[in-house]
């Protein structure tokens, strides 16, 4: 349970600011010619994986206490919930869109009315490629009520063993397909990758796994595994070093990602809801280190960062050489500095309460109300 007073998560801001930093680099830092770390550097299907559970997480801690019984509450949830999302979504379109019209690019209004609506990403990319994220989690934010209230059902009925074996089922659903098709066939096609990944009922069980940790946490059940936060730490040593030390398969390369490797998707959702349920009331090794205020406070605009990485690029190599190192590094601290003004200057504050920010930045709670509505429940 979740201790008295406020409650800041820094280790998950901190987490975030590395997953963000990994994606950019990913995308856009200039590249050898020979992968160092087993090509660590482009399995970031990892650190979107962790983006969704950690979602699921903050959407639960902060969603737990929300009426959604009535058309009312359920509206202002959504508001609460997707209001910053889906500006900083249009804004990050427009300006690509923009930079599509300055190229003299061939505007279809009807494709870019569908990517504003959340359509055309069902079949094709949008001109703000990053942005597929947040069209990926909608369907999971939308029907957080229904899911919610499935998660406090098994609570409810099975308790934290319930929980439990809610935890590890959805796990199995979410890394299943890959699974099956590597047994089956010895062989994961990119195509196939793409379609456990961009597509959005793919995210929905690591979005759930999130809330399932939430709920445990809330119900205290973690409190009762005295041995969880070295469970903690070895979760997260184990997704380190199989990021840096397992060897890829020789037909994939780059963000190519095949063979066995789209099993990274999902895979390693498990280790981190363990990560998180024991990183939250005792202190652990990594979750210190992923806490410290060098990286929590560059965690907390990491959602603009991740949405605005695109465009800024794009509006970079306008005038710069993106092959180069310097041009990179200028490139980092500019979509960094732009991601903080926005926040504060278009968003309107950089402390944003736990649930009108975008990713639960850094998640804030009055424990007392918390405890007050789980037990209500």
């Amino acid at each position: 349970m979740l201790k008295d007073g406020p409650v800041v998560f820094e280790f998950l801001t901190g987490a975030r600011s590395l997953a963000a930093l990994w994606i950019l680099c990913a995308h856009y830092m200039p590249k050898q010619e020979h992968y160092s770390f087993n090509g660590a550097l482009y399995r970031v299907n990892v650190a979107v994986n962790f983006f969704v559970v950690a979602s699921g997480f903050v959407t639960h801690l902060s969603g737990c206490k929300a009426d959604v019984s009535t058309w009312g509450g359920l509206m202002q949830f959504y508001v609460r919930r997707l209001g910053r999302v889906l500006l900083t979504f249009w804004l990050a379109l427009a300006w690509s869109v923009g930079l599509m019209a300055y190229h003299r690019q061939p505007l279809e209004w009807g494709y870019l009315f569908r990517c504003a609506c959340f359509l055309e990403q069902w079949f094709n990319w949008c001109p703000n490629g990053p942005s597929w994220f947040v069209f990926a989690l909608l369907p999971s934010w939308l029907l957080y009520p229904a899911t919610r209230h499935l998660v406090v059902y098994v609570y409810e009925n099975l308790q934290g063993y319930g929980l439990g074996m809610l935890l590890g089922g959805l796990w199995m659903l979410s890394v299943g397909p890959a699974a099956f098709l590597f047994a089956a066939e010895g062989n994961i096609t990119m195509q196939q990758h793409a379609d456990m990944m961009f597509w959005p009922p793919a995210q929905m069980a690591d979005f759930v796994m999130g809330m399932t940790v939430a709920e445990i946490v809330l119900r205290g059940e973690n409190q009762r595994l005295p041995r969880l936060p070295l469970a903690a730490d070895l979760s997260m040593l184990a997704i380190v070093l199989v990021v840096f030390l397992l060897p890829r398969p020789a037909s994939t390369w780059a963000l190519h990602l095949n063979g066995w490797e789209p099993l990274l998707d999902h895979g390693l959702s498990i280790l981190m809801a363990v990560f998180i349920a024991g990183a939250v009331d005792e202190p652990t090794c990594f979750g210190q280190l992923l806490g410290h205020k060098a990286l929590s406070s560059l965690g907390v605009m990491s959602f603009e960062v991740y949405i605005f990485q695109r465009p800024m690029s794009d509006t970079f190599d306008l005038f710069l050489d993106s092959t180069s190192m310097e041009v990179f590094l200028t490139y980092l601290l500019v979509l960094w500095s732009f991601a903080g003004l926005y926040q504060k200057y278009v968003q309107g504050t950089c402390a944003v309460d736990a649930e009108s920010a975008p990713e639960g930045a850094a998640l804030t709670q009055d424990d007392s109300e918390v405890k007050e509505e789980v037990e209500a429940s």
